[in-house]
C-alpha cells in the first residue's frame, strides 16, 4: 500500500467529520470558509478522497469544539481517554452543542490573555454561587 493511500482509519475520520458537521448544523461551505479552503476540499475530506493532515484535523476539532481523539475509533484511543468520567462526557456534549460552539468561537476571538483570564474567572465565580 502506498504511504499516501487512504486506509480504514482515514475512512473512519472522514465519516466522523461529516457526522459532527451535520450535528452542528453547518454546511460544507460554512466549514470551508472557516478553514480557508474550498467546499470541494471539505467534500473530499468527508468522502475520504483526500486524507486529513494533523494540523487540519486539529483545526476541525477546534471548530467542532471537541478533542481530536473523537475522530478516531474508540478502540484506538489511549486507555486514559477510554476511561472518561461522567463529567468529561458532559463537557464533550456541551462542546458540540450550539451554545458550546458559540462560546468557543467567541472565546477564541479574545486575543488578549489577560482578558481571557478575566472571562474565565467570571465564569468560575458564577459557578460557585
Amino acid at each position: 500500500m502506498s504511504p499516501k493511500a487512504a486506509n480504514s482509519i482515514d475512512a473512519h475520520v472522514a465519516g466522523r467529520l461529516r457526522t459532527f458537521r451535520r450535528q452542528l448544523g453547518l454546511s460544507q461551505a460554512d466549514v470551508a470558509a472557516k478553514l480557508g479552503v474550498t467546499f470541494q476540499q471539505v467534500q473530499k475530506y468527508e468522502a475520504g478522497i483526500n486524507r486529513v493532515g494533523a494540523g487540519r484535523l486539529f483545526q476541525l476539532a477546534c471548530l467542532y469544539g471537541m478533542p481530536v481523539q473523537e475522530f478516531f475509533p474508540r478502540g484506538l484511543v489511549a486507555a486514559d481517554a477510554a476511561k472518561r468520567t461522567a463529567k468529561s462526557e458532559e463537557i464533550a456534549a456541551f462542546a458540540v452543542s450550539a451554545d458550546g460552539l458559540r462560546l468557543c468561537e467567541a472565546f477564541v476571538k479574545i486575543t488578549n490573555p489577560k482578558q481571557r483570564r478575566v472571562v474565565l474567572s467570571l465564569i468560575e465565580d458564577m459557578t460557585e454561587r
